[in-house]
Order: structure tokens, then C-alpha cells, then sequence
């Protein structure tokens, strides 16, 4: 097929290709094809010389001038297919199809959180808009925001946050409707007519680990260990019982999990990286992954546990906290499920592991590997086609090491990402470049540096060959390379055209998601997400959860939408300030521009060729395909566009909030591709049950998804079967 579409909760994607260059091509037109069969033209920003850059254009007018394209004005819970029209004529006058050129029609995606036992939520806390900046009367400012994300109602923070909070709270909603039990660990609360609301609408059934966020002194406050204090103490009040997890300097209690017990059983848990504030749901990128496994469930509540009984063990003292009992377990605990991971079924395994793991802390320079980061690097070396991250401060010793080397030695590896910290982003140019610098010192983050600021320059649509032009001795930081990104802006000197200055960050954090993902589109995909920030520093260090899903290629989609849609969002405006006079262009009036994508039948730029691969094994996809290109459904496709049109049709059970549309120009970059590997083995899952009193015992018993209990284990010669039962001890777990 062609045209392939892809989506998660939040956008459909759409890329195709003709298998040449067409005459006459100057670009395309995407029509949105409806459940009901009602099609609307997408609309367009970028323009040709001479048209209006304020006035409402389609693609049909002022066509896209690439291979793919997202959808952000899909209604979540709807269902859609894309047909692609190209389009010829006169530019910046009336435009119409290409004669004898048949347009191309994809698959049918619908946007849904729901991926099998997996349920994954992402927002579009992104401010650096031209939607937000049009919204803030185009003079966009923390003071100017504030009041919009602090109000449940206002349309602003509906529009940034999308369906996050749906997903965070999707578990609280659960326990209070089903008479469940909550038990969580948080790491900041701030969102006080928002999600701290939810967690004290029904206190009786909240039982909260709650840590500190420790903030250096300013002008007008002092420093405090517990930012949250304020907001602890109302949780207090009303009834929710809070312990309280304050670590000393250097080390954070960074989880943001929740665990949710039915009839006294472990059921599911939320993980991901959305912290409890107004600023996680609303102004940095996060996501919120539920998975519905008792076996998954009983690992977390386990880990729990530990927690509790390391601040019970401490008396008060913050020097006792993250004890060496606490990382043998956790330690030991990982070094299991990494031996043999909770198998959910189909293929499907999960590995969710603790930190801190290592005997002490993080040494300058590190003295230990976590074994959880051995393992992610792992699965890094051994990606076939692509790597794909999100990530806010990894610190060194990350995975923009391990993926700096993966395509140093695979130059044929697909290769995205962005983070927050310019200056981490010079550690995967270096390490592409020199192999990498394991043994540097984990220094604090910085906001970036000279060299880091210039930024390396890789051609448009290059293979991901590494750039010895950039090289720099052994050890010292390397310059910004194109597929390692740091967020970025449209300053007012970058403004041209109908686009305005942007606000480039809300607080520190602007990508906060903690995401791997490694060939997406294999059966041995790999996702890697939650808590942890994917560096040595946060499993010597923090209390972290990370959950590796392995073979689910839904769930691998879906977060490889993400992470492309938000490396999108800021390439364009990384090559913006490096190549202005390139990317600060209206629309190229005639057919050349197809040549930064392709050249003759076989050569694709990296993003066509990543985006295409999916084609080949749609069956085993989120969606497999609908429709066929060869017979694409009747339309006005011939027609000259009109203004842009807007889906009426009715949503399903999501309710849809307003969606911030991001803007959309010219994007013009270059992209490559990976994969992991994996031992298929099950775990001897432990399980508790949970009653109103006050610990839970374990059994040596797990659910299957028929909910027999059976255990599982694989080793490297031979599998063998067992079922085994274990009498079950009563929980004394207080509530």
C-alpha cells in the first residue's frame, strides 16, 4: 500500500509515496475521510509567494511539499483514512489534480488510547505554538498562561493537556466507581483544582507516597526542601493517607505511579512520566501508560512496599533513606525480571524495573553499571531499523550515548530525538563521532553552550552516516547533530511571513517524556518508558520506575507517532534558525522540491523510507489496511478547494477536547533507522492480596490473561510448562 496512516490517542500521521518523481507535482492535497464517509481538506500553513499568509488556505491551495503529513485536527475516538491528491497548475492561483496521476487512499487508524491489555495517553503540553501565541493575543508569557493552566474549564489548558488528565486519573475514576484501592508514589503535587481534587475525592481508598521537590533559593524565596509542602499538607487534610518520602540533596523520590487493587487483588497500573501539576499536564510533552496486568501490578505494589519500609526504617533521617536493603532489592528484583520477564500473552512481554539499583550512589567517574541501563543499551546495539527517543535531562552515561554509538555502527539505523538540555545533546554528536564518553563526569545540566548553540549541519535527507567534518578529540563535546535535537522556538527575529514569536518554555522542562522506542515496526519491537530519565544518574541515584514492553507492535506505534510528531514540531524550527533562507521560504513554485525526498524509484529520504516500512506487514499492525489505492472512493478532489471544512461527525466514547492545531510549514529534514533483542521467558510472579488491615503476603502464583494461574519458564536450551499453586497468607496492608 502506498499510503500508510498511523495514530495514537491524540493524531493520525499519514505518508505515501508514488514511486517517482511526477511532472508537473507542486505537492499534495491530504483529504480527511470520515467513519461517515465525509471528507474535509486538510488545512495548510505554508504559502507560495504572493498569497496570504493570514487567510484560511487548504492543502488543496497551498499543497504539502513532502511525503507525510499529520493530522491534528483528528477528533479523538474517531476513525479515519486519508486520500493524497496531487496537485498541479499555477502556483498561488487555481490549483487542480494531476491529470492521469490516480490519487492514493491509506488504511483506516482510529484515535484511541486502547492498545490490548495497554492503554497509553499523551498531551500536547508543547508552547512554543503558533496556536498557543494566537491564543495569548501574540504576546505569549509564563504571567499570560498561568491563569489558563491553573482553571480545569479554560479551553488553553484543555488543548494542551488533551486527554493526559484522562489518563492519569483513568485508574482513581476506577477505584471509586469499583470500591478499589489506590496506592501510589508521587513524586510533585501541584495542580490544586485539578488532580489534587481527584486524589481527595475519596480519601479512604488513597494511600500516597509523596516526595519532595528540593528548590535552590531566588530573589524573592528561599530554598526549600519540600516545594510541595503546601499542597501535602491539604492532602493531609482531607483525609488521604500521606507518607512522606523527603530525600536529601542529590537524590529525588521521582516515581509517578499508581497501583489499583479490586476485590483485595492487585489489577492494574499507571507509570509514565506525567507529574501530578498543572505544568505536567499542560506545558511540557508527557504521557501516562496504564497496563492491565495482575502480574504487572503485584511487581509495583511489591516495590511499594520497599518504599514504606525504607522510610520506616529510617526514624526521620533523611541519610538513612534509599538504604542498602532498599537497592538490593530492587537489584535483585530487576536482575530476575530482566532473566525472565511477565509475559501477558501473544508474545507480548513486560520488565518493570526499580531504582535506586546500584550499591551507592552515582561516582565521578561512575564506578558501577545499572543493570536496567545495560539492558536498554543492549537493546539499543541490537536495533535492525530504527531508535527512536524523547528524553528531558538523561544526563551522561544516557541513551544518547548508546544511540550515538548504535549508528556509528550501523549507518543504515533510522535515528530521532529530542530532548530538553542542549548540552546533553552534544553527547550523542560525540559519541557518533568518538565512540561515545562513558567515563565523563554526570555534571548538572546546563542551558547549553557555544559550540552546542551553532548546531552541526547534516544535508537534507541524508543516510545517517556519521560526519567526520565535526569530529572533535576524544572526550570533548561534539556539536548538535540533526537527529538528536534540543527543543527549540520561532524567536521574534525567526518570525517571517503569517508565523509569530513563540514562547520557547514554560519552566525548566519542555520535552519531559522518558521514551525508547526501538523497532517500531517488528515483532521484537521494544518500548522503554516511565519515571526514569534513561542515564546512569537516575538508577544510582532516585526512587524510578521503568517498564520495558516488548513484541506489542500497537503500543510501539503509537509511541512512535509521539516521538516523530514531537521531533517534527522542533526540526523544523532547528533548521529554521541553522538554514533560514531555506526553511524561512514560501512554497517552491515548480516540481523540484520533490527531490529532497526522492530520486528515480528506490531512493527515499529516511523518514519516507521509515514511514514506509510499516506497509509491508500491516497485518500485524495497530490497524490493518482499508480500502484500496487503486480504487480510491469518488470525491470533489477535482474540484478547486475551498475554505477549510471541519468534521462534524460524532465522536466515541472519549470525549474530545479542543485541540491545539500546531503549525505546520515546510518541514524539511532528514531521518534513518532500528531494533532490540529480548529473552522470551515468564516470570514466577509474585502476587498479593490486599485487604483492609494493613501488609500483603505473596503467593508464587500468576494470572494469565484467562485468569488461570500458571508460571512460565523459559530458558536459553528448553521451555517447559508448569502450573503451580502456593496457599495464599492474609494481607495485613494498612489502607
Amino acid at each position: 500500500m502506498p499510503a500508510v496512516a498511523f495514530s495514537n490517542n491524540d493524531i493520525a500521521l499519514v505518508a505515501w509515496t508514488f514511486d517517482r518523481h511526477l511532472d508537473g507535482c507542486l505537492g499534495f492535497a491530504v483529504h480527511q475521510i470520515d467513519s461517515a464517509g465525509k471528507e474535509t481538506i486538510l488545512p495548510a500553513k505554508a504559502r507560495f509567494e504572493g498569497q496570504d499568509p493570514h487567510a484560511d488556505f487548504t492543502t488543496a491551495q497551498a499543497p504539502i511539499q513532502k511525503f507525510w503529513w499529520k493530522d491534528l485536527s483528528a477528533q479523538r475516538g474517531q476513525t479515519y483514512q486519508y486520500r493524497i491528491v496531487p496537485m498541479g497548475g499555477e502556483p498561488g492561483g487555481t490549483l487542480q489534480p494531476l491529470a492521469g496521476i490516480e490519487p492514493l487512499l491509506s488504511n483506516k487508524v482510529t484515535l484511541t488510547p486502547d492498545r490490548g491489555p495497554f492503554k497509553v495517553y499523551f498531551n500536547r503540553g508543547i508552547v512554543a505554538t503558533q496556536a498557543l501565541s494566537r491564543a495569548l493575543n501574540d504576546k505569549p508569557s509564563i504571567d499570560a498562561l498561568t491563569p489558563h493552566i491553573l482553571d480545569p474549564n479554560d479551553p488553553i489548558r484543555r488543548r494542551l493537556m488533551g486527554q493526559l488528565f484522562e489518563g492519569v486519573t483513568y485508574l482513581l475514576d476506577r477505584a471509586d466507581q469499583n470500591g478499589g484501592q489506590i496506592h501510589g508514589a508521587l513524586y510533585e503535587l501541584n495542580d490544586p483544582e485539578g488532580l489534587e481534587k481527584r486524589l481527595q475525592a475519596n480519601p479512604a481508598s488513597r494511600t500516597i507516597i509523596l516526595g519532595n521537590e528540593q528548590v535552590a533559593a531566588t530573589e524573592t524565596k528561599p530554598a526549600s526542601n519540600d516545594a510541595d509542602a503546601d499542597n501535602r499538607a491539604a492532602l493531609k487534610a482531607a483525609g488521604v493517607t500521606v507518607i512522606d518520602r523527603l530525600l536529601r540533596k542529590g537524590s529525588i523520590p521521582h516515581n509517578k505511579f499508581l497501583v489499583l487493587t479490586e476485590h483485595d487483588e492487585p489489577a492494574a497500573v499507571l507509570s509514565g512520566s506525567t507529574n501530578w501539576t498543572s505544568t505536567g499536564l499542560c506545558t511540557q510533552t508527557n504521557n501516562a501508560l496504564v497496563i492491565e496486568s495482575a502480574d504487572v501490578a503485584q511487581r509495583y505494589l511489591d516495590y511499594w512496599d520497599e518504599l514504606k519500609k525504607d522510610v520506616d526504617a529510617s526514624g526521620g533521617d533523611d541519610k538513612q533513606l534509599q538504604s542498602g536493603t532498599l537497592r538490593d532489592w530492587d537489584r535483585s528484583g530487576n536482575d530476575r525480571l530482566l532473566d525472565n520477564p511477565i509475559e501477558l500473552g501473544d508474545g507480548v512481554t513486560v520488565q518493570p524495573l526499580f531504582s535506586p539499583n546500584t550499591r551507592k550512589l552515582l561516582a565521578s567517574p561512575p564506578k558501577e553499571t545499572p543493570d536496567d541501563m545495560a539492558h536498554v543499551f543492549e537493546l539499543i546495539k541490537n536495533a535492525k531499523h530504527a531508535v527512536l527517543f524523547l528524553a528531558f535531562d538523561p544526563g551522561n552515561n544516557s541513551i544518547l550515548d548508546a544511540a550515538g554509538k548504535a549508528l556509528a555502527n550501523n549507518p543504515n539505523l533510522f535515528v530521532r530525538g529530542a530532548l530538553t538540555n542542549a548540552q546533553r545533546a552534544t553527547n550523542f554528536s560525540a559519541a557518533l563521532h568518538q565512540g561515545g564518553a562513558a567515563d565523563r563526569e554526570d555534571d548538572d545540566a546546563g542551558e547549553g553552550n557555544a559550540r552546542a548553540a551553532r548546531g552541526h549541519i547534516g544535508v537534507i535527507g541524508e543516510a545517517g552516516k556519521p560526519t567526520k567534518k565535526g569530529a572533535k578529540k576524544s572526550g570533548e563535546k561534539g556539536e548538535i547533530d540533526y537527529r538528536a535535537i534540543p527543543a527549540g522556538y520561532v524567536a521574534a527575529k525567526d518570525a517571517f511571513g503569517g508565523w509569530e514569536a513563540e514562547m520557547q518554555k514554560y519552566g525548566f522542562a519542555i520535552i519531559h517524556n522518558k521514551i525508547v522506542v526501538v523497532d517500531p515496526f517488528s515483532k521484537d519491537c521494544a518500548v522503554v518508558t516511565g519515571s526514569h530519565n534513561l542515564g546512569f544518574r537516575a538508577s544510582h541515584n532516585n526512587d524510578e520506575n521503568m517498564v520495558i514492553v516488548r513484541g506489542h507492535r500497537g503500543l510501539a506505534e503509537a509511541y512512535a507517532c509521539h516521538v516523530l510528531d514531537i521531533y517534527d514540531h522542533y526540526a523544523w524550527r532547528y533548521w529554521l534558525k541553522q538554514k533560514p533562507d531555506m526553511f524561512g521560504k514560501p512554497l517552491q513554485p515548480d516540481d523540484t522540491w520533490q527531490e529532497r525526498y526522492i530520486k528515480g524509484a528506490d531512493e527515499k529520504s529516511p523518514e519516507l523510507r521509515f514511514w514506509l516500512s510499516a506497509a509491508s506487514d500491516l497485518d500485524n499492525a495497530a490497524t490493518a489496511p482499508a480500502g484500496s489505492a487503486s480504487a480510491p472512493p469518488k470525491s470533489d478532489a477535482g474540484k478547486a478547494a475551498a475554505a477549510p471544512k471541519t468534521s462534524t461527525a460524532p465522536k466515541k466514547k472519549v470525549t474530545k477536547k479542543p485541540a491545539a492545531k500546531k503549525a505546520a510549514a515546510v518541514k524539511k529534514s532528514a531521518v534513518k533507522t532500528a531494533k532490540p533483542s529480548s529473552k522470551k521467558a515468564a516470570k514466577k510472579s509474585v502476587k498479593k492480596k490486599v485487604t483492609k488491615k494493613k501488609t500483603v503476603k505473596k503467593t508464587a502464583t500468576k494470572k494469565t490473561a484467562a485468569k488461570k494461574k500458571t508460571v512460565k519458564k523459559t530458558t536459553a536450551k528448553a521451555t517447559k510448562k508448569a502450573a503451580k499453586k502456593a496457599p495464599k497468607k492474609k494481607s495485613t496492608r494498612k489502607r
